[in-house]
């Protein structure tokens, strides 16, 4: 008998920023307070609920903060069954997070795909718990070659005192070749490789006809705009497009291969794509909260600005961790 509500496939943003974490420092929390104090009124304070009320009117980056982590999603399937996308410092908290779902206890069982390997997307590893306790088994895919051998040297003596192989769960490589397609748990997941100093690849996920596409650590400039057709197919329809923007489209310009691109781009190529919902990600360390503020807002007026004749569907969100999404 079939279910008449199905679980939808789900993503939670465990890490959201490029390139290196970047923990929030105590004048930044200072400069918050004095805005937020700045903002308040003596009714705002009266009792908890006009509290509650007062913090909620505030902007995102006053009353959260999109967080310093590196790249790590956890995707659920509509079985629950786990997937994590990449393992930067985001992987540690979601660690944790499994050790209440019998991890551990060595009852777990997950599934990686890496993107590549630079340190941004790695660095998160060695401190997975869930990986050091026997019993638990983890599956590792990645198109970037000898998956294994670069995740052993992170490893190595002279960069982390515990070696691979004391780490006691199990753990099967599994390794695939650009534009591969697999099944896993019920997915349907293809791959391309993306435009990325040392090389990237895209993971496309479909469940029920339903698509998650995770394009960070990807270069699109607005001279490509002419010869991006096969990556257009490939974004074609996709429900949920989690993709690059690490740059404004100004600093984009002054920093040619360096392997990212601007949320002006990306939404350029997601209205063409007839993608549903635009997820900016991969956020540049240097960038404060209310910058990111910024980079939203000119996202959401420049998707405005193209869609002239009112007909694209495009939803626009920021990546910040914690943000859950349905695909």
């Amino acid at each position: 008998m079939g279910m008449d509500n199905p679980v939808p496939m789900k993503v939670k943003f465990w890490g959201v920023r490029g390139s290196i974490a970047t923990p929030v420092k105590g004048h930044t929390f200072r400069d918050k307070l004095k805005r937020i104090l700045t903002y308040a009124t003596p009714s705002d304070v009266i009792d908890e609920p006009s509290v509650d009320r007062f913090i909620d009117s505030l902007p995102f980056s006053l009353s959260h903060t999109y967080g310093g982590n590196t790249t790590c999603l956890e995707i659920r399937t509509k079985n629950n069954d786990l997937v994590i996308v990449d393992a930067g410092t985001g992987l540690r908290e979601l660690g944790v997070k499994l050790l209440d779902e019998g991890y551990l206890e060595g009852r777990g069982s997950a599934t990686f795909l890496f993107t590549h390997t630079h340190w941004d997307h790695i660095q998160g590893l060695p401190f997975f718990i869930p990986f050091f306790i026997e019993g638990n088994e983890f599956h590792i895919h990645a198109i970037s070659d000898e998956i294994e051998q670069r995740l052993r040297y992170q490893h190595n003596e002279r960069h982390f005192p515990v070696a691979f192989d004391g780490m006691d769960a199990t753990k099967k490589f599994y390794q695939h070749k650009e534009g591969e397609t697999w099944p896993l748990y019920g997915l349907n997941i293809s791959t391309k490789g993306m435009k990325h100093p040392g090389g990237s690849y895209s993971y496309r996920l479909e469940e029920d006809g339903r698509v998650l596409i995770f394009g960070s650590d990807a270069e699109f400039r607005s001279d490509d705009m002419d010869d991006v057709e096969s990556y257009i197919e490939y974004f074609k329809g996709a429900d949920v497009l989690i993709f690059d923007t690490q740059y404004t489209f100004e600093e984009q310009l002054q920093k040619i291969d360096w392997g990212h691109s601007s949320a002006s781009i990306a939404t350029d190529i997601a209205m063409r794509a007839g993608v549903k919902k635009l997820i900016l990600f991969h956020h540049d360390p240097s960038y404060s909260d209310e910058k990111l503020d910024e980079v939203f807002l000119r996202a959401l007026r420049y998707r405005e600005m193209m869609d002239v004749d009112n007909t694209s569907e495009l939803e626009i969100k920021i990546a910040y961790e914690g943000l859950e999404l349905e695909v």
